[in-house]
Parts: structure tokens; C-alpha cells; sequence
């Protein structure tokens, strides 16, 4: 079929499944199941956890090539799974036979076959995104060789890719920034599988998905023209991937007991560095007074620097026991031990984040200051607000879980599975203490099937119900439990600008603007590492949502089957950082229940104190996920086959999950949710990724012996569009993304709850490929040609959702601007040969 070459496409073909948000996942598309954000879903290779664990945000880079099969479980999983609440992708590498093969397969994306995007404008005409000369190519190469080792002992498979991507785009919103992305990379495969003996077997992994990607950006970049001028402004190099190792041994004991190991290992480097971050300060401009882009500074890019590493070591066994007739019973302990390491700061000589406003006297800004109205007359106010930001420290989390699951065959027509499955985390701080542990979360995973066909699976009624829960990430661990030193104060804004860094030109030493201070420096965090109990609820819960389906498959004669299901999915407790204004304190907690903290007192002790759901005023965290699906499938007789889905669904809440679509904010755990009060008001609505109708149909068809022709089609919803202000009624939160806009006619706010704008464009894709398949000197010869969005569509998919700039009531001329339209029309060449 017509697919990208990477397991996340082979989960979009699962039902309910679309990709997420775009600024998510680095270079791969990441996933949303059923209403879930991207970032809670868990990847498996082997029976090997493999999922970021630092964020979430996707799991180990691995060629198609690799593996042998696909698993994608969109709900309903067993007590053998955990840590996710939204899918489970588990794929199994290939292994060597007592044949010897070895080939190559190929594949060319040529950069000339990219046909771009249009280019997309603010409200006032200004273009916004250069993409009609945005390019786009790749070429990859495969060579496998596998085979016995020792005849019917010992068997081989190996694989070595060599990759080059190379990507050509202009920077949103500063369309004189061009960007030159390159990727070359090589990815190094093993595996080796040993039969000790007819009962007992060793299968050894190994794979290294380390890539860099290194971005060259000019900042005299001429669009009309297509040219860039001089050397590049910055160089800025992405490090990820790392060494994967795990062994696994599996024993027979018996026709009826089988018994699994294993331990494994897995690194992930995570470093964002670039060649002027010693130099170039972030610079953002929300002054439309001042003559600078809205990315501003010598790079031309936002800089965060973030030097780290994670790595896993896990261990688990599993055991099947047949002990009777009619029972299959499974039980098994997964422990893994997950350590990050991690140094970011703001980029510049002096680590500050410096931001052009221009706000109107008596706004609101930290601890209760306002703007002046220095001008006498009520006009807004040039200010400069700096932030410093440095955390480091070495952080762990212990994750452990047992499970029991017995699949009982009460007769021919009725099976039970009863499961239940214990999750237990222990997160730790910057010193090794513990830091956050909950142990004991039950989760029951219960299922029936009723066959009506006694025992031939041909019409199946079925429900589930089941408990998952979420690990906390360590991202949490390093931002609030490490040595984070995060300041922010307020100047006036004198209007001197350093022609070089674009930074303000009368700074001290520390880099501090040398204006007057109308906003004292506030410490959000102090250098110093917290104790957990000032921080983190002593009544926290964990993350956890509840799911059950009910459905029915019909096999309606030996080539077609068609099912229908019902899947609702809701979450039970969220896990979030919210403000408690009285003590202008971030807690972890539980959003809409009470907080009990201990608070600093003034002579330096710490008193114990409780603050109510009332008084802190959160509403608790909601999401809720309902669907209809119903699925075809029409079985390949050696000419033609077809499957399909269409899902009716819903998903609505005031939270999306771990990461947050409104801003790209994949800060796991932590977004700004909950930060204050005000930001809840209005959020509950439509999802992000609330897709109601989502239609996927893909088939083969064998035209000729040597010919065969495929393809894929998709339509779905659009996305919930917001109207996000930057004041509020009561307030004016600064980090904006309110549900209110301000009126400056009327001097009103208005509302506008989320999903109220709207929605993106609905979106129609077709795929096609056409593969050709001869004998080739003695070996298997399949030239292919794919051709991914044929019809050239051309929909937005994501816009920019901020109303407002500076301050409120001031238009933001990027509000509505396309920030993603549906990937153009491209093609791919590919070769494989194989002995």
C-alpha cells in the first residue's frame, strides 16, 4: 500500500486514529487514539518498552525494513499493557531462518516531485508563510543479509541503513528567514536468535536510531526572489535516538507452560544546540511599534538550549499457564528504571529572554504590579519584559507492575478474560529522593465474548471495560523537582536597540535592561531544590482513565467481515501544575480538588495547610471520548482485497492530555492548563483532536501477474477552531491564551468558549502506488512507484489561533493565518531486490 515507511502511517490506518499536532514529534508524525493526546500512547519492539519517557512524544526511530510485523491496539488492551491511555503499537522484529537472504530495497523521494503549498497571509495582506518554495527530498537505502549461524541453532539478521533527508523552508511569520534542514544518518540492526533446544530459545536485539539534524538558517533571505544572500546566521543541531540492547529468553517447560525474560536497555538523546547560542539572545517582539520580526535576535531563532540524555534499563518476565482445560492463565511483572540527565538555559551571553510589549497603563503584571501610564495621556506603554532561565540535575523514576489475567473458555460460546494489572511509580528529584510514589493503582481489565458460531468466529458480540493509568513523566521530575533558577521582571523600555543581537542597548552586566523597573524580579523558581512537600499535593492521585466497548463482528461468508462497536473513553483524574493565588505557589495536584501543602511562614518554618476546591476555584480535569465505529474488510483472494472504517466520535473536555495542541506545548504534565484560574474559563469544548466523522478505505488489485495497483483514502473533519484574547474579566493572566477578546469599542469583553470559531476545512487525501514484481537472477525484483496526495489537495489543517497582541483589544493580524495545510503532492520511486 501507499504508505510512509515508518509504523506511525500503519497506525493511521487503524480506526479512530489521525496524526496530531504538527509541531509534535520532531521528524516523524505522532499519533492521537481515540481522543488522547499524542503523547500517551506506548511503543513495544520485542516485548521492549521503547517510548519516550521523558515527554511522551513517540517512541524508537526504526526502518520499516526491521520488522516482520505490526500490532496496533486502539483500545481494549490487556493487563499486559500499561502506561498509556491512548494506543499501544507493538511490532516484532525480523529473525534469520536456516536460509541465507540478503537484498536491498530503496526508495527516492526526488525534492522535484514535492509540489509545494500556497502561501498563506495575515488579516492586513501581509503574507504570513512563504510555501509555495518550501522543498522536500529523501533517498533511502537498505541491505539485509540474514541466515544460520549454526544450522538449526543459531540464526542472524542484519541491517544497515543509509539515510539522507533534506528539507528547504521559510520561517512562519519572519518570511525573510529561510531554514536548510539536512538529515544523513545511518541506523545499525541486529539480531541474533539462539535455539538452545527444542524448548528453550535466546533472541538478542540490538539497533542504534542515533540521528542529527542540523538546520542552517539565513536570516537575508529574499522570497520574491527565492534567493538567499550571504553565509548562514546560525547553525543549529538536533541530537536524538541512542543504543537500544535487550535479550529475551523463552522457555517451554510443558505444552502448557511457557515462560518468558527480559532485560533491555535503551538511550535517548535529547540536545538542542546551536553555533550562536553564546552569542544571540531569544528575542520575541509584540511591539508593532518597533521595526523587528516577531522572532527577533542575531540567529533569527528562539533558542533553548537543552544538553541531556535519557536511558531505560528495564526487566520483565511473563508466564502462560494452560493449568486446565478451559483456562488460560497469564500473570508477569514489568520493572524499569528511568534516568534523565539534562542542562537547559536560554541562549545569549547573558541567559535572558528579553520581550517587546506595548501595554496599556494598569495592566497587570507579577506580584500585584501594574503598567505606568508614563505617558500622561492613557496610550500604551513600550516595555521589556527578561526572563533567565537554568536547570540541571540528574533525575530517575522507578516504574514497576504486576498483572494477572486469566482467559476463561466457559463453553463453546462464551469466553471471559478477568485481568487486573497494579501500576506502581516512584519519581525522584535532583537529590535521589523520592519526590512523587504512588503505588497500588488497581486497574481491572475485563472482557466477554459471546460466539454465536460456537466456536467457528464467525459472529462475535464482545465488551470491554478497563482501567488505565499514566505514568507521571520526567519531564515533571526536571522541571519542578531539579535546579531550576527561573526569574522574570518588568522594564520600562527606553527604545534602544542593539543593531547586532536586536537586543536592548543599555543593559547591565547581568544583561538587565538599565530602565526603570516597574515589576521587581520574581522568582517562579529559585536555584535551589524544592521540598516536595511545598510543591506537590500530599492528596495527589494518579492519571488514569476508564474505557469500555461493546461491538459486534460478522463474517458474512469466507471473504467479507463487517463489525460495528461503541468505544467511550473518560478521564478520571488529571495530573497538572495550578497556582494558589494566596501564596503565588505552583503545586502539582489533582485540578478541581483540594490542595494540602506545607506553606513557608515568615520566621522559616513550614505549616501544613489544606485549601478547599472552593476556595482555589479549578474545575477538575474532563475529557471525553465517545465513537461509533464500523469496519469492513475484504480478504485478499490473489486478485483484490479491501478494508475500511468509518468512526462518528466525539471528544470534548477542558484538557487535551499530557501535551497541549492550542500552543505546542509538549511540556508533559505541566502545560498551562491550569497555570490560573482565569485560563479554565471557557476551555471546556471541543478537543483539538476532535475529528466527528473520520472515513479510511485502502485495498490492492492484482491487474496484471507482474502489476499490481494500490491505494488509500481518507477523509476527516477539520479541527476545532479557538479565538484565544490575552485579558479576562477579572484579570489579565500573563501568559494570555484566554477564552475572551476585548472589545475597544464597547470597552466589554467578549467570550468565546473553546471550538466556538468553527472548523478547519474537512480533508480529502488519496494515495496511489503501482508496483511491479518480475524474477531477477534468481532473486525477486519490485520496482514501485508511489504518488501520495494525487489530487493535489490543498485544506488547512492547523491556523493560528491567538486573537491578540501586546495587549488586550489589540488585533493580532496573524489571528486565522494557516500555519500547516495537508501534505502537498509528492512521489516516491523505490527498487527492491532480494535473493
Amino acid at each position: 500500500m501507499p504508505v510512509a515507511r515508518n509504523i506511525e502511517s500503519v497506525a493511521l490506518l487503524a480506526p479512530g486514529t489521525i496524526a496530531g499536532d504538527a509541531r509534535f514529534g520532531d521528524d516523524k508524525t505522532l499519533i492521537s487514539f481515540g481522543g488522547s493526546s499524542v503523547a500517551e500512547n506506548a511503543y513495544y519492539i520485542n516485548g521492549m518498552n521503547v517510548t519516550n519517557f521523558r515527554n511522551g512524544l513517540g517512541g524508537a526511530s526504526v526502518p520499516f525494513e526491521f520488522y516482520s510485523d505490526f500490532e496496533i491496539k486502539t483500545g481494549g488492551y490487556s493487563a499486559e499493557f500499561g502506561r498509556s491511555t491512548g494506543g499501544v503499537i507493538n511490532a516484532v522484529t525480523k529473525h534469520g531462518t536456516n536460509e541465507f537472504h540478503y537484498g536491498n530495497v530503496s526508495y527516492f523521494s526526488p525534492s522535484e516531485f514535492y509540489s509545494g503549498q500556497p502561501d498563506s497571509y495575515r488579516t492586513n495582506g501581509e503574507i504570513y508563510d512563504h510555501n509555495s518554495k518550501n522543498k522536500e527530498g529523501r533517498w533511502v537505502s537498505d541491505f539485509y543479509v540474514s541466515g544460520p549461524i549454526i544450522e538449526d541453532t543459531l540464526f542472524f539478521y542484519a541491517l544497515y541503513e543509509m539515510q539522507s533527508t533534506e528539507r528547504d523552508y521559510t520561517e512562519r511569520a519572519s518570511v525573510n528567514i529561510r531554514n536548510e534542514e539536512t538529515q544523513d544518518d545511518d541506523f545499525y540492526g541486529l539480531d541474533l536468535l539462539w535455539n538452545i533446544n527444542d524448548y528453550h530459545s535466546l533472541n538478542l536485539t540490538y539497533f542504534s536510531d542515533e540521528r542529527t539534524i542540523e538546520r542552517d538558517l539565513y536570516k537575508d533571505y529574499d522570497y520574491l526572489s527565492n534567493r538567499t544572500g550571504g553565509a548562514e546566521s546560525s547553525t543549529t543541531i538536533e541530537s536524538r535516538g541512542g543504543e537500544n540492547t535487550f535479550l529475551r529468553y523463552e522457555g517451554h517447560f510443558s505444552d502448557a507452560l511457557t515462560v518468558s525474560l527480559l532485560y533491555g536497555e535503551n538511550k535517548y538523546d535529547l540536545g538542542d544546540d546551536n553555533s550562536k547560542s553564546g552569542i544571540c539572545s531569544n528575542i520575541l517582539n509584540n511591539n508593532p511599534g518597533i521595526d523587528l520580526p516577531r522572532i527577533a535576535g542575531c540567529s533569527g531563532d528562539f533558542l533553548v538550549i537543552e544538553l541531556g540524555e535519557d536511558k531505560r534499563e528495564a526487566f520483565r518476565f511473563d508466564v502462560e499457564w494452560a493449568f486446565a482445560e478451559n483456562h488460560l492463565l497469564r500473570f508477569g511483572m514489568d520493572n524499569e528504571v528511568n534516568s534523565t540527565q539534562t542542562e537547559n538555559f536560554y541562549a545569549g551571553p547573558h541567559g535572558q529572554y528579553y520581550r517587546y510589549f506595548s501595554l496599556a497603563p494598569g495592566s497587570s503584571l507579577q506580584d500585584g504590579n501594574v503598567v505606568p501610564d508614563v505617558n500622561g495621556d492613557g496610550s500604551n506603554v513600550d516595555v521589556v519584559r527578561t526572563r533567565y532561565l537554568y536547570n540541571n540535575g540528574d533525575f530517575e523514576t522507578e516504574a514497576r507492575a504486576f498483572y494477572l489475567e486469566d482467559i476463561w473458555q466457559v463453553n463453546a460460546n462464551l469466553e471471559l478474560t478477568l485481568g487486573v494489572r497494579s501500576e506502581n511509580f516512584d519519581n525522584k528529584n535532583g537529590r535521589g529522593e523520592t519526590f512523587i510514589e504512588i503505588n497500588d493503582q488497581i486497574a481491572p481489565r475485563l472482557g466477554a465474548r459471546w460466539d454465536f458460531s460456537a466456536g467457528e468466529e464467525k459472529s462475535i458480540l464482545y465488551a470491554n471495560w478497563g482501567r488505565y493509568f499514566l505514568s507521571i513523566p520526567n519531564n515533571t521530575n526536571a522541571r519542578l523537582a531539579g535546579f531550576e533558577l527561573f526569574t522574570e521582571t518588568w522594564f520600562l523600555f527606553d527604545g534602544a536597540i542593539d543593531p547586532a543581537t536586536d537586543a536592548p542597548a543599555n543593559i547591565d552586566a547581568n544583561g538587565l535592561p538599565t530602565a526603570q523597573v516597574i515589576s521587581p524580579v520574581h522568582y517562579f523558581d529559585d536555584g535551589e531544590i524544592a521540598d516536595t512537600s511545598t510543591i506537590v499535593d500530599a492528596n495527589i492521585e494518579p492519571m488514569y482513565q476508564d474505557e469500555w466497548i461493546v461491538g459486534y463482528n460478522h463474517q458474512l461468508n469466507d471473504m467479507w467481515s463487517v463489525g460495528v462497536s461503541y468505544i467511550n473513553r473518560e478521564l478520571q483524574s488529571g495530573i497538572d501544575d495550578v497556582q494558589i493565588e494566596e501564596i503565588h505557589e505552583y503545586v502539582l495536584t489533582n485540578p478541581g480538588t483540594s490542595i494540602t501543602v506545607r506553606v513557608p511562614q515568615e520566621d522559616g518554618t513550614l505549616q501544613q495547610r489544606t485549601f478547599s476546591a472552593d476556595e482555589l476555584g479549578y474545575p477538575e480535569a474532563q475529557r471525553e471520548y465517545q465513537a461509533l465505529q464500523v469496519t469492513f474488510d475484504r480478504v485478499w483472494d490473489g486478485v483484490w482485497s479491501l478494508q475500511g472504517s468509518y468512526t462518528y466520535s466525539e471528544s470534548e473536555g477542558n484538557t487535551e492530555g499530557l501535551v497541549k495542541s492550542d500552543n505546542g506545548q509538549g511540556d508533559a504534565g505541566i502545560t498551562t492548563d491550569f497555570d490560573f484560574v482565569q485560563l479554565t474559563d471557557g476551555a471546556f469544548g471541543n478537543t483539538p483532536n476532535d475529528r466527528p466523522h473520520l472515513l479510511k478505505v485502502w485495498g490492492n488489485y492484482q491487474w496484471f501477474e507482474t502489476l499490481r495497483l494500490g491505494g488509500v483514502f481518507t477523509f476527516q473533519s477539520g479541527r476545532p477552531i479557538n479565538r484565544f484574547g490575552l485579558g479576562h474579566p477579572d484579570e489579565d493572566p500573563s501568559y494570555g491564551q484566554t477564552f475572551y477578546s476585548f472589545n475597544n469599542e464597547t470597552g466589554e469583553y467578549r467570550f468565546h468558549p473553546r471550538g466556538s470559531q468553527g472548523r478547519t476545512p474537512s480533508i480529502t487525501n488519496i494515495d496511489f502506488n503501482m508496483v511491479y514484481s518480475t524474477n531477477l537472477w534468481g532473486g525477486d525484483l519490485e520496482l514501485r512507484l508511489d504518488i501520495f496526495n494525487i489530487l493535489d489537495s490543498e485544506k488547512p489543517v492547523q491556523i493560528y489561533e491567538n486573537s491578540e497582541t501586546g495587549s488586550p483589544g489589540n488585533p493580532n493580524p496573524d489571528y486565522r493565518a494557516i500555519m500547516y495545510y495537508q501534505n502537498p503532492r509528492s512521489a516516491r520511486l523505490g527498487m527492491s531486490v532480494r535473493f
